[in-house]
């Protein structure tokens, strides 16, 4: 299994992370003649440059009456050259609260057997190769007893050159990371990584803790990256999302319904970080290795995805 897969989830935080208190300023350059309704931004739309955007009078992002509510998506780390016909070896479900200035992370480790309609009991990896987002969607929807706003699916092409964009990641590791040949790669304790060490770093799985390490490292540089990106300066992060956006990072919500939304974002400085992996264990069924769940683990998880009644109120796939 190429480890690259395990990399690329960290793309799709921080591109949200570059987008809050930015993409406002998106929406706003589309929207200077208040009497033109708003228009999606595309990836090859050119007519909006950094300089025009940082140009335009920001004083009406002050004046928005903050009605946003909790927010659930899905990220999906999808590697679409590997011979295993896509499956989807990162499963994040992310929810932010606005009101309490929460954000809660879960990872769900991709060997975990589930039932995947039409398909039987499988892998949730498989979930995807079976049926793209659509299936996969359901299936861990089922599973957490939810409803997601959109998805993200994003590979790990550009996650080293953002990482370097940035100048590098901060992170505190437990002990020391060798490459095969014996090479230190990583120390041990507080360093910052540049993003070839980064890459390395969320892809060991050299060791016995093997995908529950791995997870709680990608979750760490996450908040380390949405952490560093909360003070970057304004044009370096619009910099970064036109560079990046849809350059490798799909999703299906509307670019205009995120931006409202983030536009809305500016005080939302002092985020709660809680992080969570499904606690499964190992077994070979048939011949394959799966990740098995009791269901009072599985209930542990549900739990922390409440208000759904606050949720979905707006579509943000149109």
């Amino acid at each position: 299994m190429n480890n690259k897969k395990k990399a690329i989830l960290i793309i799709s935080i921080s591109l949200i992370s570059l987008i809050i208190g930015v993409g406002g300023y998106l929406l706003f350059s589309r929207n200077v003649n208040s009497n033109e309704k708003p228009a999606n931004l595309k990836s090859d739309d050119t007519s909006v440059s950094i300089e025009d955007v940082l140009n335009n009078n920001n004083e009406d992002l002050l004046k928005l009456e903050d009605i946003r509510k909790p927010v659930i998506f899905a990220i999906y780390g999808i590697d679409d050259k590997t011979t295993e016909d896509g499956r989807s070896d990162i499963i994040m479900v992310v929810k932010y609260d606005p009101t309490l200035k929460k954000m809660l992370i879960v990872s769900i480790p991709r060997d975990t057997r589930v039932d995947i309609p039409g398909y039987g009991m499988n892998k949730i990896n498989a979930a995807y190769a079976y049926g793209q987002e659509q299936l996969i969607n359901q299936v861990v929807e089922n599973l957490l007893d939810i409803k997601l706003d959109f998805t993200i699916k994003l590979n790990f092409d550009t996650f080293s050159n953002i990482i370097d964009t940035l100048g590098g990641v901060k992170i505190n590791a437990k002990k020391q990371f060798f490459a095969s040949d014996g090479t230190l790669v990583v120390d041990q304790g507080s360093q910052l990584l540049t993003g070839e060490q980064a890459l390395f770093y969320v892809r060991f799985r050299s060791d016995d803790e093997y995908d529950y390490g791995r997870i709680a490292r990608q979750q760490e540089v996450v908040i380390s990256l949405i952490e560093y990106l909360k003070t970057s300066s304004l044009s370096k992060k619009i910099e970064l999302v036109m560079k990046y956006y849809n350059q490798g990072i799909e999703t299906d919500a509307n670019l205009t319904k995120i931006t409202d939304y983030i536009k809305m974002s500016s005080k939302d400085t002092d985020i709660i970080y809680e992080n969570h992996r499904l606690q499964t264990y190992g077994e070979i069924i048939d011949g394959l290795w799966y990740e098995l769940y009791h269901q009072e683990d599985l209930d542990t998880i549900k739990a922390l995805f409440d208000h759904k009644e606050e949720m979905n109120l707006d579509n943000w796939r149109e």
